[in-house]
C-alpha cells in the first residue's frame, strides 16, 4: 500500500487528526461508500497526515472531488469541523467557488503546467549556462501532476467573478488544448518509434550488444563487428 503525505487546510478550530484515524475512516468509506458532509472550506490551519494514496485517489474520484477536498469532507463527516465564518458586511466579498460540472479538472490544466515547465527549464538552463541539461531542469511527471492538482483546487476555490462568468468558454478552450496536447505527445512517440525502427533497419550488421560472438570472443575477434569485418568491402553480386 503506497503511503503518501497529504496537507489539508482546515478551520483553525478543528480538532487534531492522526493518520491512524484518517486511515480508519478512509477504509470505512472505501468499504461502505456513504454520502459525505459538505466541504467546510479551507481554513487557516494545515493538517499533515499520511494515507494510502491509491485508496485516496479512488475514493476522491468516486466522490467527484480533488484529493484534498475529499479528505476535508471525510474528516468533517467523522468529527465536528467548524465551517468558514462569513465575512463582515463591510468586508470585501470572497472569491466565488466553482462547483459541480463547472469545476476545472486537473487534466484540463496539464497543458498550462507543460508550458510553464518549458519556460522554467529554458530560463534555468540559460541562467546556469547549461543548455544541455534539459532533463535535469525539467519537471518530473509527479511534480507536474502535483502542480496541476494545486492549480485546479486554487482556481476552483478562489475563482474571480470574471472567471465564473466565462468558465464554460474557458473549460471548452482548455479541453481543446488538452486534447491537442495529447495528440502531439502521441505523434511524437510514434515518430520516435519510427526513427528507432529505421535506424535498426539501416544497420545491416545489427547491434554489437546483441551479438553472441562479441559476448563470447570479444569485439576484436568478432567476425561480424570486429575491425576486419568493418573494413571489408560490401559483398556484391557474383560476376
Amino acid at each position: 500500500m503506497p503511503s503518501k503525505s497529504f496537507s489539508i487546510r482546515i478551520s483553525k478550530d478543528a480538532p487534531e487528526i492522526e493518520s491512524a484515524q484518517l486511515a480508519a475512516w478512509l477504509d470505512d468509506q472505501v468499504a461502505n461508500p456513504a454520502p459525505l458532509a459538505p466541504d467546510p472550506g479551507a481554513g487557516e490551519k494545515t493538517l499533515r497526515v499520511s494515507a494510502d494514496s491509491d485508496k485516496v485517489k479512488a475514493a476522491a474520484k468516486a466522490a467527484g472531488e480533488l484529493e484534498a477536498t475529499f479528505l476535508r469532507r471525510l474528516i468533517a463527516s467523522n468529527v465536528a469541523v467548524p465551517g468558514e465564518q462569513p465575512p463582515p458586511a463591510e468586508a470585501k466579498a470572497r472569491p466565488l467557488v466553482l462547483k459541480g460540472t463547472l469545476r476545472l479538472r486537473q487534466e484540463q490544466l496539464r497543458p498550462l503546467v507543460g508550458a510553464y515547465d518549458g519556460i522554467q527549464s529554458f530560463a534555468i538552463r540559460r541562467a546556469m549556462k547549461s543548455p544541455e541539461a534539459t532533463r535535469e531542469a525539467a519537471l518530473t511527471v509527479e511534480e507536474k501532476e502535483r502542480i496541476a492538482a494545486s492549480l485546479a483546487e486554487t482556481l476552483n476555490r478562489r475563482a474571480p467573478a470574471r472567471l465564473v462568468e466565462n468558465v464554460d468558454v474557458l473549460g471548452l478552450a482548455l479541453d481543446l488544448v488538452a486534447t491537442s496536447w495529447q495528440k502531439v505527445d502521441a505523434v511524437r512517440a510514434a515518430a520516435e518509434r519510427r526513427r528507432k525502427q529505421e535506424t535498426a533497419q539501416a544497420s545491416p550488421r545489427g547491434d554489437a550488444g546483441d551479438c553472441q560472438f562479441c559476448r563470447g570472443w570479444g569485439r576484436e575477434r568478432c567476425p561480424t563487428h570486429g575491425p576486419a569485418a568493418l573494413q571489408a568491402p560490401p559483398e556484391g553480386p557474383d560476376e
